[in-house]
């Protein structure tokens, strides 16, 4: 199975509208270019989407003269392996530090990730996974049930365990992103009895019930996934949102009411945003 790759030009002031249109049509991943010139975005394996659908969106917003973007088929191949040989580790919080097996470590700092991306979402650089990492140090994870849902890197999940998590669940609809997982879990340290890493979506959650669930993915996923959210949460559990747009935020809280799950917080950085729910007791 392959991946099919768009790659968009277009001014900064389009960029963050169409990666939200992109999602919707089912691109699931983004890199934005330098320059601000556009990005590049990747479906995830098998999924295709019809140029018509992308020279609609263009069409909408009247834009078509001014952007310009072609659509490609890559191979399961590691297409980030040039960035991730050089990516920079960074720190969130003055706290947490993520960085490759690679780089230093610095150990004046409480926390230490260690993340080897391998094509799959999550290394802290970009504003959702940052907000979430820091958002998780308000909560008390010791002795927890978690869940990271979409898990990508595994990032969240493992730093979940490291927090104290007694049990982490984890799970992606893409193989590659589960395999990294597996292996960031291990590179962490993390005892093979303290997780589990599954390929699925939310409708293969086990009938388990979590304490704290982590979930970085679109507006449309989170929107869809929330009725199985709800079921895998104990009155008093957290849920814990991001990868969608300050915008977005009214939508997902409205949905969140359905399920008697209330905000307690919110993050906002550079117009992306993340949402801590509770389930009310």
């Amino acid at each position: 199975m392959s991946y099919q790759a768009l790659d968009l030009n277009c001014s900064e002031e389009f960029v963050d509208i169409l990666i939200a249109e992109m999602a919707e049509l089912g691109f699931s991943t983004f890199e934005e270019k330098d320059e601000n010139k556009g990005f590049i975005a990747y479906t995830d394996e098998g999924l295709k989407v019809p140029e018509t659908k992308i020279q609609m969106v263009l069409d909408k917003y009247g834009i078509s003269e001014s952007v310009s973007f072609s659509l490609s088929s890559v191979e399961k191949e590691n297409w980030n392996a040039d960035w991730e040989k050089n990516y920079d580790p960074i720190i969130i919080a003055d706290k947490v530090l993520v960085r490759a097996s690679f780089h230093e470590p610095k150990p004046e700092l409480p926390y230490e990730i260690i993340v080897t991306p391998k094509m799959s979402f999550g290394t802290g650089h970009h504003e959702t996974t940052h907000q979430l990492v820091e958002m998780m140090l308000s909560l008390d994870m010791k002795n927890k049930q978690v869940l990271d849902a979409g898990c990508g890197t595994g990032i969240l999940g493992i730093f979940a365990a490291i927090l104290g998590a007694e049990k982490v669940a984890a799970y992606d609809i893409d193989e590659w992103a589960v395999e990294n997982s597996i292996e960031n879990f291990g590179l962490n340290k993390i005892e093979q009895s303290q997780f589990k890493v599954w390929q699925g979506d939310a409708s293969t959650i086990s009938s388990d019930k979590y304490d704290i669930i982590l979930a970085n993915i679109n507006r449309n996923i989170l929107l869809e996934d929330f009725m199985h959210f709800q079921q895998h949460m104990r009155p008093g559990s957290y849920l814990l949102l991001s990868g969608f747009y300050e915008a977005d935020i009214q939508d997902l809280l409205t949905e969140a009411g359905k399920y008697s799950l209330k905000e307690e917080s919110r993050s906002l950085r550079n117009k992306w945003a993340a949402l801590c729910l509770q389930k009310s007791e």
